[in-house]
């Protein structure tokens, strides 16, 4: 199967499993808050951010073995002679069993530091911690599937682990465990994926996963911690981005007030997903490509993806603006909605971290992770310092508006620069190809603002028209610009069978 097969395979199993998960989280949430109460839910939302702090010690280890395996397997014609890829699993595997210690020490030092305040979360949380020491080597087995570009597969597998996961925790809420129910939840979503890609390697992979653990020279040691150090370093940066918004609110307003800012949030961070799955299968094919491919071939497939990327997160902007409110109004109540401007500003953020995930992608796929981890660690403490400072100003909004801070003047700058000089351009022409998109985004967006404030769907079907009928204009209007070089070498030959089956299907009603 090719790249882009298998591309496109990650992408349809990618999009169903986000229909579903979002079916289900919809329904899940009103269900937890009137189940568990504001506040436990709350805890909850803060609580289980510890786990992606501890990820961390794993110092990007994990984050490193889909990039080493799509190496392995693009050096050769086929998985089969990529002799050297279960020595890179096996020593990889030993890497992880020593930072063992370290996992359970760091799980233990946050279970300990719980406040007080949230004695309520010590217990189950503490169940959580305990889960994620003993699963920790096992995230190996989906790492390693990613970088062989197994995405219909782990379509798959996470629709099934999603709502086994969503069925036992609504089972043992039912039964009153209150936030136990969600640890046990969380627990089988951990076992099913380990499980499922353990045996996905053995029986359709074998020969991939090493019979015995190799040996480990020091020297091998000593790069892929030096190379683990700066992801892992780049991993903290983006979680000081993605999760000190919620940390941050909690300290200052308490657990309550991040409801109403997650739940505005929410539909804004599924529709997101949806562009960001774009860039999270096309890094092992990235790195896949550097192995074989020319650097005018790869600058080209960089400007297709950020013009792709853009697209996509422009269309979540424009329908989440005039479909939010009404959304979350309808999903939890009024009560939970943060406002318009909260909303605006967190779509904004959005597509700006967006645009820099495209880049940053590409250059973590050239393998340059110490000037990712630069730059992401000067954006990450300029984020957090904004986010406090206008948090505490300007209370919910202050939050996006940091982030936005922060990608402006650190991340999208300093990152266009490394592409530029990766690629053998000018930052002027990476940033042309996609001035069209720009001029035609803010026209749109302006509408979009004026249709949210003066107008709101109350009804499902309501919301459902809007949506429709705004991504309409949108497609309308960015459509063209999807036709045009470079993202037009991808999007025309997938048009050219879709206009031959219409061309039939017209011949055949007419002749009847």
């Amino acid at each position: 199967m090719s790249r882009t097969k298998r591309f496109l395979s990650g992408i349809s199993f990618g999009y169903a499993s986000q229909v579903i998960t979002t079916l289900v989280g919809f329904w899940l949430t009103p269900f937890l808050l009137y189940r568990i109460g504001q506040h436990d839910y709350g805890l909850w939302l803060v609580g289980t951010q510890l786990m992606f702090y501890l990820a961390l010690l794993d110092l990007g280890i994990i984050a490193l073995l889909p990039r080493e395996t799509a190496f392995a397997t693009g050096r050769v014609s086929s998985i089969e002679e990529a002799e050297d890829l279960p020595v890179i699993i096996g020593q990889t595997m030993r890497i992880i069993l020593w930072q063992m210690p370290l996992v359970a020490l760091g799980a233990l030092i946050a279970w300990l530091i719980v406040p007080t305040e949230w004695e309520g979360l010590r217990y189950p949380i503490g169940v959580v911690l305990l889960v994620f020491v003993v699963m920790f080597p096992l995230r190996i087995f989906n790492a390693v599937l990613n970088g062989l570009q197994d995405f219909g597969f782990l379509g798959r597998m996470g629709i099934a682990s999603y709502l086994l996961s969503a069925g036992t925790t609504v089972a043992f809420v039912l039964a009153g465990l209150g936030l136990y129910a969600l640890a046990i939840g969380w627990t089988v979503l951990q076992l099913a994926g380990a499980i499922t890609g353990w045996y996905r390697l053995r029986t359709h992979f074998p020969g991939v996963l090493p019979e015995r653990l190799p040996r480990l020279p020091w020297s091998t040691t000593l790069v892929r911690l030096k190379q683990g150090f700066w992801v892992s370093l780049n991993q903290i940066a983006q979680l000081l981005v993605s999760g000190t918004d919620i940390l941050l609110i909690g300290k200052f307003f308490g657990p309550a007030a991040v409801v109403p800012y997650v739940c505005t949030g929410k539909l804004i961070s599924v529709l997101a997903n949806q562009p960001q799955m774009l860039m999270q299968l096309a890094g092992p094919a990235l790195s896949q490509m550097r192995m074989g491919e020319s650097r005018e071939r790869l600058s080209q497939v960089c400007i297709a993806l950020g013009q792709a990327m853009l697209m996509l997160s422009g269309a979540v902007v424009c329908v989440g603006l005039l479909v939010n409110q009404g959304f979350v109004s309808r999903w939890v109540g009024a009560g939970q909605f943060g406002g318009v401007s909260l909303t605006l500003l967190i779509l904004l953020s959005m597509l700006l971290r967006h645009w820099n995930l495209t880049i940053g992608y590409a250059l973590f796929s050239f393998g340059r992770e110490r000037r990712l981890c630069v730059t992401a660690l000067i954006d990450g403490l300029v984020s957090v310092a904004a986010v406090a400072l206008l948090v505490w100003r300007w209370g919910l909004i202050g939050a996006p508006l940091g982030m936005i801070v922060g990608a402006c003047f650190v991340s999208l700058p300093a990152n266009l620069s490394a592409l530029a000089g990766e690629s053998g351009l000018t930052a002027w022409c990476l940033v042309r190809p996609l001035m069209p998109w720009f001029a035609r985004f803010i026209a749109l967006l302006l509408g979009a603002s004026v249709m949210a404030r003066v107008w709101t769907p109350r009804t499902w079907p309501l919301l459902a028209l809007t949506a429709g009928c705004g991504a309409a204009i949108y497609l309308v209007v960015m459509f063209p610009l999807a036709l045009r070089y470079p993202l037009s070498l991808y999007v025309r030959p997938r048009l050219l069978p879709l206009r031959v089956r219409m061309m039939r299907a017209l011949r055949l009603t007419g002749s009847t």
